[in-house]
């Protein structure tokens, strides 16, 4: 066993704790609840143990326990099994001269201390976050869960904390519905979180900074959900209505007498609201059916903001190129072949988030931070290159010769000239434009040729391996 498999199972003992500490938590709450007394009054986190029914809360305990450690499981495993398999690969696809910067690099990154940081702080999000949905029960009263009748904070109830005194009932309600935002859009989040990580985990790119992605999501998404919550009252303002209003409404209204069609409707009312289906007790509260909309709502919102954000930049970029001016724009990343948007996002994640940046790149450091092969990332920088020297005319260039990356029109044009044959005037011939556009287009491939002498790379190697040679 070498140097690396020794630092891969030689853990310090503080390491440990982010499997220990929560599970003492969780385990010391599951003893409260089967042997804890239930008469004495709790003024901490012990009370949690006796506001559900013992076994439905230790089975909610069982389910925090298994979210919660599913976060330091995953990176110690990937750190333990899966790291070998990225190596090896990648010694297999590196050019020899570089093979020895692999082993350096990932001796690196197969150790627990890379992922400490991140890995602790994914699982006290998890944490915090699980301890809301599963184990807080909030209620109106001191009876058995959060005594929200003492007040709540202004980030789940903004403007509505004035119904605090005014209206109590308008005000558990709305705080109820701010809470089912909040703690859905944390759950959307987590399992896209989860989704993310499994997906990492195989495809050998579970980095730290898989971990800290994570719960930056979990922390914004679960906010903007609360935020979505205060818009829901917009959108249905009958529907958002708080029940215990109407009943209050109902009550005022009965302590005048009835006359005796009035009696003789109340009589009927309620076996007509039985027959037709709607969700009401016996004291007249609704629950507004566009309600049932908040929680998914907010579980999307969790599991797509990225996609969302990403719309909404692409729909204000669109419109921005509209206007007139001489601003320069970066070409997307999405014109390279093969490009998805997932393949975007990872990039975007280490700092490549258009072509004229991955052009840059270098591809056996790109490829040791992500999952992508060697060779995958060869090839798309080499079209970066071609496509940020052509940039609007790359499509069409490439539509018509069939050429997409700097290597390929590097080797046809050597070919060319081994040949005797002038590259340049072959592929004008075959690019079918205006005829008034040739002389510009034989100063860009001119052009093209001159630079892709200078950064000529041996023969099986591409430009993309000699970046380091370039001129600045």
């Amino acid at each position: 066993m070498d140097q690396t498999e020794e630092n891969k199972w030689k853990m310090p003992w503080y390491d440990w704790l982010v499997f220990v500490v929560p599970t003492l938590l969780i385990v010391g709450l599951g003893v409260e609840s089967a042997l804890g007394p239930k008469d004495v009054e709790y003024h901490d986190f012990r009370a949690v143990a006796h506001w559900f029914d013992p076994v439905f809360f230790q089975y909610n305990l069982i389910m925090a326990l298994l979210a919660v450690l599913v976060v330091p499981s995953l990176a110690l495993t990937y750190i333990q099994t899966m790291t070998n398999r990225k190596e090896r690969q990648l010694q297999r696809e590196v050019p020899v001269a570089r093979r020895g910067e692999i082993r350096r690099r990932m001796g690196r990154r197969a150790s627990f201390s890379t992922y400490r940081g991140s890995v602790w702080l994914t699982t006290i999000i998890v944490l915090l976050g699980i301890c809301i949905l599963l184990l807080f029960k909030p209620v109106s009263s001191a009876d058995g869960g959060v005594d929200f009748s003492l007040g709540a904070n202004m980030l789940t109830m903004g403007p509505f904390a004035e119904l605090f005194e005014k209206n109590p009932e308008a005000y558990y309600s709305h705080l109820v519905r701010n809470l089912t935002a909040f703690q859905y859009g944390f759950l959307g989040a987590y399992i896209y979180f989860i989704g993310s990580v499994a997906r990492a985990y195989f495809t050998l790119d579970l980095t730290s900074h898989t971990f800290v992605d994570g719960a930056i999501r979990m922390i914004v998404a679960s906010i903007l959900a609360l935020v979505l919550s205060f818009v829901f009252h917009f959108t249905f303002p009958e529907d958002s209505k708080p029940a215990a209003t109407r009943v209050a409404v109902s009550a005022h209204d009965t302590a005048q007498p009835p006359s005796a069609t009035e009696a003789s409707s109340a009589t009927e009312a309620p076996s007509a609201n039985k027959d037709s289906g709607d969700s009401s007790d016996e004291t007249g509260t609704t629950i507004p059916a566009s309600l049932s909309l908040l929680p998914v709502l907010s579980f999307f919102f969790g599991f797509y903001p990225k996609r969302a954000a990403l719309a909404i930049e692409r729909v204000a970029l669109k419109v921005m190129r509209n206007i007139p001016g001489d601003n320069y724009r970066a070409l997307p990343l999405s014109m390279l072949a093969g490009m998805s948007y997932a393949h975007e996002l990872r990039l975007e994640r280490e700092g490549y988030d258009n072509i004229e940046n991955l052009c840059n790149a270098d591809a056996v450091d790109l490829a040791v931070r992500t999952c992508f092969t060697y060779n995958q990332l060869k090839q798309w920088i080499d079209q970066a290159w071609l496509a940020a020297h052509l940039r609007e005319d790359y499509p069409d260039f490439v539509r018509h010769t069939g050429i997409t990356s700097s290597d390929e029109l590097w080797h046809f044009l050597s070919t060319c000239e081994s040949a005797q044959i002038n590259g340049v005037e072959e592929l004008v011939a075959g690019l079918s434009i205006d005829p008034a556009s040739i002389p510009s287009w034989k100063v860009k491939l001119t052009a093209l040729k001159i630079l892709l002498n200078i950064y000529a790379a041996p023969p099986g190697d591409s430009i993309s391996d000699t970046k380091e040679h370039r001129p600045d």
